[in-house]
Parts: C-alpha cells; sequence; structure tokens
C-alpha cells in the first residue's frame, strides 16, 4: 500500500519499525481521546507514539489530546513514555515548549522524502548497525596501532596478539623493572656516603 498522506507515511515507517497500531479512538483509564493515528512499542522501546496533524487539528485540540493522555496514564502508573509525532506546519514554540511538558515532541513538519522522515524519526527506530568482521576488524585496528612512535606503546601492541592477560603481565613487568632499577639506585647512593 502507497501512503497517500503524511500521517500515513509516518504510520508506514512506524509499523515497519515494529511499532503496533492502535484502534481508534484511543481509550486510556475511560479517557476518549481523537488523534489521526496511535502506536504502541515493544520492549526494549515501550513508547506511546501519538501521531498529530496540524492541518486536521488546532494547536490547542493537539495540546488538549497529549495533556488527557499524559494525565491518564499517570492515574493508571504506567511508565509508558510518550511520543508526539506533529506532521503539516510546525506549530510555534510555545505550543511546541507546552506539548513537551508531557511528550517527546517530533515535529517532522511537511515531509519532503522518505529519507527526511526516516531522519526525523530516528530516534524512535532500531539502531541498524552494519555487519563486522571481527577477525578483519582486529588486524586492521592492531596495524593502525603500530604507526605510533613510541616505542613502549608498540610493544603493548606486540603484547595484544596474546590476550589482555599477556599486556597486562607485560605492563606490570615493564612498571616493576623501574622500581627496580630505582632501589639499586638507592642502594648505590647510600653505599657512597
Amino acid at each position: 500500500m502507497i501512503a497517500t498522506t503524511p500521517v500515513e507515511r509516518v504510520a508506514d515507517v512506524l509499523a515497519g519499525a515494529g511499532f503496533e497500531r492502535v484502534t481508534l479512538p484511543l481509550r486510556i483509564a475511560g479517557l476518549v481521546v481523537e488523534m489521526p493515528a496511535a502506536f504502541i512499542g515493544l520492549q526494549p522501546s515501550p513508547d506511546l507514539i501519538l501521531v498529530g496533524d496540524t492541518t486536521r487539528q488546532t494547536a490547542r485540540q493537539l495540546q488538549q489530546a497529549v495533556e488527557s493522555v499524559g494525565r491518564a496514564l499517570d492515574s493508571v502508573r504506567s511508565r509508558r513514555p510518550v511520543t508526539l509525532v506533529i506532521v503539516g506546519p510546525r506549530p510555534e514554540s510555545a505550543v511546541t515548549a507546552a506539548l513537551s511538558r508531557y511528550a517527546r515532541v517530533l515535529p517532522v513538519g511537511e515531509i519532503a522524502d522518505e529519507d527526511s522522515l526516516q531522519n526525523w524519526l530516528a530516534v524512535l527506530l532500531p539502531l541498524n548497525l552494519p555487519e563486522t568482521d571481527v577477525v578483519r576488524g582486529g588486524t586492521a585496528s592492531l596495524e593502525a596501532l603500530r604507526s605510533v612512535d613510541e616505542p613502549l606503546a608498540l610493544e603493548l601492541i606486540d603484547q595484544a596478539v596474546h590476550g589482555e592477560a599477556a599486556v597486562a603481565a607485560h605492563l606490570h613487568a615493564l612498571v616493576e623493572a623501574n622500581f627496580a632499577d630505582e632501589d639499586s639506585d638507592d642502594e648505590l647512593s647510600e653505599d657512597d656516603q
């Protein structure tokens, strides 16, 4: 299905990210709230996401809806965070500030393209990390580290291929050797007196 409205485009992105669409009107603790769309997330992101549309709702209507949801969630002692995604013309900063007292506010504006929408909603979406090749990454990192000019650092880097314990043991030996040298210098100076 091709989304035609900004609300539906946001809905498609959220549904694609694993958020579950809530049947409207939204009902919380006996309170009924009208919103263009609403979603809930599952663990680890249990957000309640409200989608508001400034072309269909006034700033006052948005504020009343968000405050009502916030208070209703408080009354049932819910710990679910609320996020308001606003499509359409961006509300004035005073309105956004008032809304942010009850919800995290993400004004996506009049969405230009899919990449912009993904960018605005990134805080809600799962982080997609590229697959790593641990062996290649480890070797490349050691090679990059070997470009240092410090002899002590190079000794420790060379020990890294043998593991953390080898690096710790080598460093410990170097520190002990320094103190052993100081002790022998102290003994020599006492003998000179």
